[in-house]
């Protein structure tokens, strides 16, 4: 008995001094960690979320060094601009068993629990909740906020544009409010009867609505009643309606019909555009059927022909999108077909080098473009007052396609397109706007016609109180053969010559302005600004740099937040300072800037 009694009191004895000298040996076995269990995490691989964790599989299980894990995890989502990602710790499940730790972390990335619209008084909350790149349910992110705040500022049924994210103190979910201001899209006018010549009156009435009964669509009418001495009078007729979410998709549609003097015109078209940086694609298909008048000119600006031209067109395009918001590739498969008939109106010896031919031209063509850009935000840039969203960057564009016999054109030849365009800016301050294009149709034995287009323009803003733009244009065609003019008068930056005023090959536009704002409030912008033009027009290569078409003038700058646009209206007075021209000013109204 004796013996059992001792033998029992040094087991005990011996546990006890174990467990008293060698502690660590025991728990370290039970703090091993086993597994580690991710949850909730949807746009974060668990493989990217291990990687920034020191805490691993069998390793001791330390609570600090998690905390610090976590803190990492958190940073990592708000770098990415998952601003309200968060680990979730009433599901954050520790459990200890006698083979060592399992742990289980739940992580909140920032879902959408609710979206409410605010200042729409006409819109209704639908048609603009749609057009937000997250909804209820979403996982919010910075980039989709700002990129839906875009989408929005450039609704022309919007004025303003703001989105604001909270995370809700009870549920834990993000709280999404889109302020908006709705603005006057009913858009009438009325032009009474006037005498153009000595016997024709015309009255013009239009009515366009950009937000029809509040639900995004589009509707236009417009009726022209001409009265002529010794002819009926005639009553024209205009109607268009475009419909850009189609049940909600992403799908739109849109057509017109316009009567006209010598015929009828339509248009319908298909689409479904690059909505987002983020659209993987997009795709469209129009068809349309069009008579004009086409003008000839003299080198005076003297009409000296007319045709008659019947247009036919079918086209379709199918672009697919590679990369990211920041950088993408496009390419693109397009066709299209066109069938031009030119009717002269009198007839007569031609009094011009006009050679407007009839063609039939059935061409398919690929395209490939590549883009660079960031947004920033600014004010009195292109527009009085609203907000602008200035896409910063490059891009690059070539569009090549082949007509041919074998498929219905009247010849077989190609047609080449490049493009480029650059935005760049010093302090938000001053901005730089280059613009180039260049189009050539060619075959296997010559070059046909060609036109060299580019455009730089530097915009410093808040200089004295001012904002001062500098432009310099050019057109240049060549091989045209009477296939093509350039034109410049009034409608293409010579502000003190009439509409038309000049016609040539080549030319060379510069226009500086001086624009302040004098006058800003809720519903109404006053500005005015100081401009002079100088321009070139030739032929060829025999330009004469003494020999510029200038003018000078002043003008006032209207705009209001509440019209649906924002436009710019403005009203020149313009001095030709030529000898032949300097006592007939020139007084234009336009809508938009200038340049």
């Amino acid at each position: 008995m004796k013996y059992k009694v001792s033998r029992y009191i040094l087991i005990c004895s011996f546990l006890v001094l174990t467990n008293f000298h060698f502690p660590p040996l025991l728990h370290a076995e039970l703090k091993l960690i086993r597994n580690i269990v991710l949850t909730g995490n949807r746009f974060i691989s668990d493989q990217q979320i291990r990687d920034l964790m020191v805490t691993n599989v069998n390793q001791t299980y330390n609570p600090d060094l998690l905390e610090k894990d976590f803190q990492r995890i958190i940073t990592f989502y708000q770098d990415n601009g998952y601003r309200f990602a968060r680990i979730d710790r009433n599901t954050l499940f520790t459990k200890q068993f006698s083979e060592g730790v399992y742990l289980r972390i739940h992580i909140d990335e920032g879902k959408i629990g609710g979206i409410i619209v605010t200042g729409n008084r006409r819109t209704q909350k639908n048609v603009i909740v749609r057009e937000l790149l997250f909804q209820v349910g979403s996982i919010y992110k910075t980039e989709d906020e700002f990129e839906s705040e875009r989408i929005l500022r450039r609704k022309p049924y919007l004025g303003s544009a703001e989105i604001f994210a909270t995370r809700d103190s009870q549920s834990k979910l993000v709280r999404i409010e889109v302020a908006v201001t709705d603005v006057w899209t009913i858009m009438p006018t009325l032009d009474l009867p006037t005498p153009i010549t000595g016997d024709r009156f015309d009255l013009l009435i239009t009515l366009s609505d950009s937000n029809l009964l509040g639900l995004g669509n589009s509707a236009g009418f417009r009726f022209h009643q001409i009265h002529e001495s010794e002819e009926r009078t005639r009553n024209l007729w205009s109607f268009s309606h475009g419909v850009p979410r189609i049940f909600d998709s992403h799908w739109g549609i849109y057509g017109v019909y316009t009567q006209k003097r010598v015929g009828d015109s339509w248009q319908a078209r298909l689409y479904r555009p690059l909505y987002s940086l983020q659209t993987k694609w997009s795709g469209e298909s129009s068809f349309s059927e069009s008579i004009d008048l086409i003008h000839w000119y003299d080198k005076n600006g003297k009409k000296t022909d007319t045709f008659e031209r019947h247009l036919y067109i079918r086209s379709g395009q199918i672009i697919r999108v590679f990369g990211n918001r920041y950088r993408r590739t496009l390419v693109g498969l397009w066709t299209k077909s066109s069938r031009s008939i030119y009717f002269k109106t009198k007839e007569g010896i031609s009094l011009s080098k006009a050679n407007l031919t009839n063609r039939i031209t059935n061409r398919i063509g690929i395209s490939l473009e590549k883009v660079q850009r960031t947004y920033i935000r600014t004010r009195f840039l292109n527009q009085m007052g609203r907000v602008e969203d200035v896409g910063l960057g490059h891009y690059y564009g070539a569009s090549i396609g082949q007509a041919s016999r074998w498929y219905g054109s009247d010849q077989t030849d190609s047609e080449l397109t490049l493009s480029f365009a650059s935005m760049q800016t010093h302090r938000k301050q001053i901005f730089l706007n280059t613009l180039m294009g260049f189009v050539t149709n060619f075959d296997k034995k010559q070059i046909y016609s060609s036109i060299l287009t580019a455009l730089i323009k530097v915009t410093a803003k808040d200089l004295y109180y001012q904002t001062l733009a500098l432009q310099l244009k050019t057109a240049m065609g060549f091989n045209l053969d009477g296939k093509g003019q350039i034109l410049l008068g009034n409608l293409h930056g010579l502000r003190g010559y009439r509409q038309i005023h000049f016609s040539g090959e080549k030319k060379i536009v510069i226009n500086a302005e001086s624009r302040t704002v004098f006058w800003e409030n809720t519903y109404i912008i006053l500005g005015s600004a100081a401009f002079i033009d100088i321009g070139y027009i030739w032929k060829d290569i025999d330009i004469d740099i003494w020999d510029p078409k200038r003018s000078i003038g002043f003008g006032l700058r209207f705009s209001s937040p509440k019209l649906s646009g924002f436009q710019v209206y403005r009203l020149d007075l313009a001095f030709p300072l030529d000898r032949e021209n300097r006592s007939k000013p020139v007084i234009s109204y336009a809508v938009g800037q200038a340049f």
